[in-house]
């Protein structure tokens, strides 16, 4: 039976980097279809934030239309602003310009200002608590239409340290470089450290492990090459993701057999 298939993302999904006319033979999840015949349809859109990614999900799992829907993960502070039904404003940008939208105007300094500045409210800790939240309710739909979901690790800088088991006797020596970073390591007392890990950890036990094709080695971790017109991931990159995928869906198919 050929399987509908749905794949979602940012611009990891999309085949940014390679011409348009070039993205659909490079493309991992092209790679991925073509193996298993399946009929698929890509939804990503570059530059997607988390959000915008799950409630695009939860879309394609409610509307009964696919067999397996597979969502890729971006980065965690990635946020949208839409100042009105035609324009739209991130925090991704690297190369700041200026802003106009009817009558708000950001030059480019006060745009730079602007961006730093979310990026510094909007913290990495809230937005993993998010993200699990997101993967526990995709499963949840996905339970009640029939359809498999799976999770492909982009770009979320989460690290193994949160998939361990409390208590902690060391956490200097246990914890990771970035999990210390959003904890704020060096300037909490041991009492707050432990009190704000531990719901890292409680929270991370919801994640259902076992629907991830890379839970912590990340897509951008992986790469290995650039592609023709930027530095998103080249064409050996998206074969060694597919490689990946490939063989995450062999193995769910063999233990539903």
């Amino acid at each position: 039976m050929t399987r509908r298939v749905c794949w979602n993302g940012c611009s990891f999904t999309t085949g940014l980097g390679f011409l348009e006319a070039d993205q659909t033979r490079y493309r991992y999840d092209s790679l991925v279809s073509k193996q298993f015949d399946w009929i698929a349809t890509n939804i990503a859109q570059n530059g997607s934030g988390n959000r915008e990614i799950f409630m695009r999900s939860a879309d394609a799992i409610m509307s009964g239309g696919y067999d397996w829907v597979f969502t890729q993960w971006s980065g965690l502070n990635r946020t949208w602003f839409y100042p009105g039904p035609d324009s739209r404003f991130c925090t991704l940008q690297t190369a700041i310009h200026e802003y106009r939208y009817r009558d708000i105007y950001l030059s480019a300094q006060q745009a730079g200002q602007f961006i730093r500045t979310v990026r510094i409210l909007n913290h990495d800790f809230q937005n993993i608590l998010d993200l699990i939240d997101y993967c526990r309710i995709l499963k949840s739909l996905s339970q009640t239409t029939g359809c498999q979901c799976v999770f492909i690790n982009g770009l979320v800088p989460w690290q193994q340290d949160l998939a361990q088991q409390a208590p902690y006797l060391d956490l200097d020596q246990t914890l990771s470089g970035y999990t210390k970073s959003i904890l704020d390591f060096e300037h909490r007392p041991d009492t707050e450290i432990r009190r704000f890990f531990g719901q890292l950890v409680t929270h991370f036990q919801q994640l259902d492990k076992d629907l991830w094709v890379n839970l912590f080695d990340s897509m951008f971790e992986q790469q290995i090459d650039y592609a023709p017109l930027d530095n998103h991931p080249g064409a050996a990159s998206h074969r060694q993701y597919a490689s990946m995928v490939v063989q995450f869906v062999n193995n769910i198919q063999k233990d539903q057999q």
